[in-house]
């Protein structure tokens, strides 16, 4: 299957006024969704026999091993032996039908880059990173007049003249007021035994750049991005502040649809931006973009395989294998829970699993999710049919973070970053979830329905239901050192991967239980 067969997915694309619109109109969905939750979990049934989950120092293992190459980015000898260690996990655990399916893709390495601006006084080399899949110059690079033109408003491009230069505009990351929303709104439990949520609880989703959104497979350049009204307007290069991204950090790996862009970025630290913004808006100013690198032909590999129980009907555990660098968190943990998973079910004989399990880890979560939308694609009237429900595991136990002030850089905080569960809107699934934050008091965990912010639910389980439509429970942290090279081995709560792995086991072992027509 080519990548052009593939139908967009929409994108995730949120404001606070759209969002708080939305959830004004499914608020008495989800009340009501709870009390039917509530008053079922009393039949939710605990799964009879004793089920061995890898202790922390097992998972952690797992993890160490996982993130030992610089990064999994897709396509790439160090993707490849990630998917290689998976397939031999694999092989090792008995699964049957194990299949490596290869995905297409377009390898983009950058080898070499720098921004250097001037005052027409001096010259000054400031800290970049690039901006992922953008447009390649030669060694001598491009150097054009600076123009700044702010967040990068479709009205501002209409006033300024950018034609022939180089765009310095702002990114925006929308902020999620997470305690306000529980304490005013109702969701359909918060798990949070340490009290550590207030109404002032609220964090920065770094993923999502409101200005310069992903482009899905597929579909057509969004016109109000800032990037593409830049290429519109002739520039011919583009610097982005990383505005509201907590530290001075610069090394944004986004937006990670896969899509080739025509000309450089970079992208420049918060407190750097600074300094940038004011030269940018004096006059005379000039930069040079260098951004060497090159484009050739590659293949990535998604990896699944089954692990047969008394019957065909399958519970999917699934994440994604690639990360932008060192990746602890994303989804380091995600592939290690994955796999404990899979060390812990394969122990149990088959005449003692009421139901299969279809182990899936894909490749191109940070290519527009191209590993999870082909295979859903491919399999959405085959092995998904048989799919009740799949359980996503992503960015576990990763640790939460504050802003040194003094250095500007992460400051580790003694608790795990914010986490949410979307579960598709089924009141036993609902039930089973709540039931299993109740059995296992895991901190700083919102249970909301799938479509909470009006969109497929974030993450690797989005691409998956956009496609096929399954269930989903889909389990998922967001720190703010995602898609950064701070995503690092030291910002994982290592004692907490054992409770973890014990609580999925847990959580499987009751929909290994749950009536087929309750799916």
């Amino acid at each position: 299957m080519s990548n052009e067969t593939l139908e967009p997915t929409p994108e995730f694309n949120i404001t606070i006024d759209n969002f708080l619109l939305h959830l004004q109109k499914i608020l008495p969905y989800i009340t009501k969704m709870k009390e039917n939750a509530l008053e079922k979990i009393k039949n939710i049934q605990d799964f009879p026999y004793s089920v061995s989950t890898p202790d922390s120092q097992e998972v952690n293992s797992l993890l160490q091993k996982i993130c030992e190459p610089p990064h999994r980015r897709i396509g790439t000898p160090e993707a490849h032996l990630i998917e290689d260690f998976i397939a031999h996990k694999f092989h090792d655990a008995g699964l049957e039908n194990i299949t490596k399916e290869p995905l297409k893709i377009t390898l983009w390495n950058a080898s070499n880059w720098k921004l250097i601006v001037s005052t027409g006084e001096k010259q000054i080399e400031m800290p970049c990173f690039y901006v992922l899949n953008s447009g390649f110059t030669g060694s001598t690079g491009i150097t054009a007049p600076l123009v700044y033109v702010g967040k990068g408003k479709p009205k501002k491009f209409e006033k300024i003249d950018v034609k022939g230069k180089i765009v310095v505009g702002d990114i925006e990351f929308p902020t999620f007021p997470y305690g306000m929303l529980t304490k005013a709104f109702d969701s359909y439990y918060v798990s949070d035994p340490n009290n550590e949520i207030d109404e002032n609880s609220k964090t920065i989703l770094t993923f999502a750049r409101l200005n310069f959104p992903p482009q899905s497979i597929g579909a057509k350049p969004n016109k109000e991005s800032i990037y593409w009204q830049a290429v519109d307007h002739g520039a011919v290069g583009i610097i982005l502040i990383l505005k509201d991204h907590p530290s001075n950090t610069n090394s944004h790996w986004g937006p990670y649809d896969g899509v080739m862009k025509p000309i450089p970025g970079l992208y420049v630290g918060k407190y750097d931006g600074m300094q940038l913004r004011k030269i940018a808006r004096s006059d005379n100013a000039t930069g040079t973009i260098i951004l060497e690198g090159e484009q050739n032909p590659g293949t990535a590999h998604n990896i699944y395989g089954i692990l047969p129980g008394k019957s065909d009907d399958m519970i999917m555990i699934s994440t994604h294998h690639d990360s932008a660098f060192k990746g602890a968190s994303e989804d380091g943990t995600g592939v290690a829970m994955v796999l404990a998973q899979l060390a812990a079910w394969s122990k149990i004989p088959r005449s003692e699993r009421p139901r299969s399990i279809l182990f899936l880890i894909t490749a191109g979560h940070l290519y527009a999710g191209i590993g999870a939308e082909t295979f859903a694609r491919k399999q959405r009237n085959n092995l998904l049919k048989k799919v009740l429900v799949d359980v996503n595991l992503e960015h576990l136990c990763a640790k939460d973070v504050s802003e040194d002030p003094v250095t500007h850089d992460f400051s580790l905080k003694d608790e795990l970053a914010i986490g949410v569960i979307f579960i598709s809107r089924k009141i036993s699934l609902v039930s089973t979830m709540i039931k299993m934050c109740q059995d296992h008091p895991l901190e700083k965990l919102i249970l909301i329905p799938d479509n909470f912010f009006g969109t497929m639910p974030i993450g690797e389980a989005g691409h998956l239901v956009a496609q096929s439509g399954i269930n989903v429970i889909h389990w998922i942290r967001s720190p703010y050192y995602l898609l950064t090279a701070k995503d690092t081995l030291d910002k994982i709560d290592v004692e907490k991967l054992g409770s973890t792995a014990k609580a999925i086991t847990d959580l499987v072992g009751k929909l290994m239980l749950l009536p087929k027509d309750e799916f």
